[in-house]
């Protein structure tokens, strides 16, 4: 039996992505503008996105938090506060395990902040129209974390972006009023197989993201 044919990508490479996502955000988010890549998965779109856009551009660093048996129930981003589930109700019995949670996710984005970014700062965001960015959006959480952060740092206005992203992520966005810029809305829960023709291997876009990030500085 003859094995389905791969499913074709949505872009030829993160860079095309990157930059077809620049070109609408110049249209939407007047200057001064800076470009925040969520680690890993949106550094590489980003990057790409800020230098069609000739503005600025660093990483934003993120965790899930997750609970054994509940799956994802929110994130962290920086130092900011939890961004968490409205439909999730821990209930007294699971708060222990929801705090422990949490600390897990915030011990992960140091960890992951030093990686990607050494013992510089973020960029500072006083004033700045700020755009937090991801490549594929199937789950809501690290980018308004993200978000929450921007704006607890003094950005002037927040919008969020992404190369490819779920309607469902959509719906959870807006609902927040956080205004989307994303030029390919998914119907699917689970998103696109294959949204880059790049190769898909985590390990080596985890390192390109590292790389791309550390240049940033």
């Amino acid at each position: 039996m003859t094995a389905p044919a791969p499913s074709e990508p949505l872009y030829p490479t993160r860079a095309a992505a990157g930059a077809l996502l620049g070109r609408q955000l110049n249209q939407r988010c007047p200057p001064p503008v800076i470009l925040l890549g969520i680690t890993p998965t949106g550094v590489e779109i980003a990057a790409n996105a800020a230098q069609a856009m000739s503005c600025s551009f660093d990483v934003i660093v993120g965790a899930h938090v997750r609970l054994e048996g509940k799956g994802m129930v929110g994130a962290i981003a920086e130092d900011a506060d939890a961004v968490t589930d409205p439909d999730f109700n821990p209930g007294f019995g699971l708060v222990d395990q929801l705090n422990a949670a949490m600390d897990t996710a915030r011990r992960a984005v140091k960890t992951e902040r030093l990686l990607f970014r050494g013992q510089r700062p973020l960029r500072p965001l006083e004033d700045q129209n700020v755009v937090v960015v991801d490549g594929h959006l199937t789950s809501p959480w690290k980018a308004l974390a993200a978000a929450a952060a921007a704006e607890q740092l003094g950005a002037r206005k927040v919008w969020i972006a992404s190369a490819a992203c779920t309607q469902a992520v959509q719906e959870r966005i807006r609902a927040r009023r956080y205004a989307l810029v994303c030029p390919s809305i998914l119907l699917d829960p689970a998103g696109h197989p294959r949204p880059f023709g790049d190769p898909q291997d985590p390990s080596a876009e985890r390192l390109r993201s590292i790389v791309v990030a550390r240049q940033a500085a």
